[in-house]
C-alpha cells in the first residue's frame, strides 16, 4: 500500500524507450538521427536543407540520418539499411504519423534528443555534450 501511494505523490519515472531491433547494428558504432516527416509539413523540408549543407561533418560524427515517412524508413545519404519504420516509431514513442519529429540516438542506443521542431547541426552535435533533453509529443 506505501508503495502504492508513493507512486501517486510522485509518478513513476520514465523509462528509456528500448532501442528497436533494426537500429541495434548501429549501437557501439554509429550514432542514428530519425526525422519524422509528413509531406505537408515544412519543418520537414527545413530539416533536410540543415542536414545537407552539414554533410561532411554529419559523415565525421558517424551519423546516419533517416527519413521516417508514409510507412517507411529512408536513408538521406547512404541507402544501404533497411529499418522498421513502424517499429521505430511505436519503440522510441515517435511523434503520431503526420507530426514533425526528431530524435538523436547516440553510440550507445540512448536518446540524446528528443524535439518537435527542426534543429541545426549545431544544435544535433552538442546534443552529444549534454544530457538528454525531452519534448512531449
Amino acid at each position: 500500500m506505501l508503495k502504492s501511494i508513493v507512486h501517486e505523490i510522485i509518478g513513476t519515472p520514465r523509462r528509456e524507450p528500448e532501442l528497436p531491433q533494426s537500429l541495434e547494428p548501429f549501437r557501439d558504432s554509429k550514432r542514428v538521427l530519425l526525422i519524422f516527416a509528413d509531406a505537408q509539413d515544412d519543418r520537414a523540408v527545413i530539416q533536410d536543407e540543415w542536414l545537407r549543407k552539414a554533410h561532411m561533418r554529419l559523415i565525421e560524427e558517424d551519423i546516419e540520418v533517416f527519413i521516417i515517412a508514409g510507412g517507411g524508413a529512408f536513408a538521406l545519404f547512404d541507402d544501404g539499411w533497411e529499418l522498421d519504420a513502424d517499429d521505430i516509431r511505436e519503440r522510441l514513442q515517435g511523434p503520431p504519423s503526420g507530426d514533425f519529429g526528431l530524435i538523436l540516438i547516440g553510440r550507445d542506443g540512448t536518446v540524446k534528443l528528443r524535439s518537435s521542431e527542426p534543429r541545426t547541426a549545431e544544435e544535433i552535435f552538442e546534443a552529444f555534450e549534454t544530457l538528454p533533453k525531452q519534448t512531449p509529443w
